[in-house]
């Protein structure tokens, strides 16, 4: 099977799942992702109490993303950060 782009249902990206994925969710029995992977993150994230999570820009790149850390510290490396 070929990889296949779809629309996030919350953010509206597109977003790509390879065609190894699909072999995966086959496997576990469950239909393929409609939210992108940040998205889905960010859900599992909503219930977990632990951590605060802050809206922010690089302040290497300026790129927006969600972080640990609020704006008053300084992150440089967003790649690093992104995995």
């Amino acid at each position: 099977m070929q990889s296949e782009t779809k629309q996030c249902q919350n953010c509206k990206q597109d977003f790509t799942i390879e065609s190894d994925d699909f072999g995966f969710y086959k496997k576990i029995k469950v239909p393929t992702p409609t939210f992108c992977s940040e998205c889905r993150a960010q859900r599992r994230f909503m219930w977990r109490n632990e951590r605060t999570l802050y809206k922010r820009l690089c302040d290497k790149c300026g790129q927006s993303f969600i972080a640990l850390y609020p704006q008053e510290i300084k992150i440089i490396n967003f790649k690093f950060l992104m995995g």
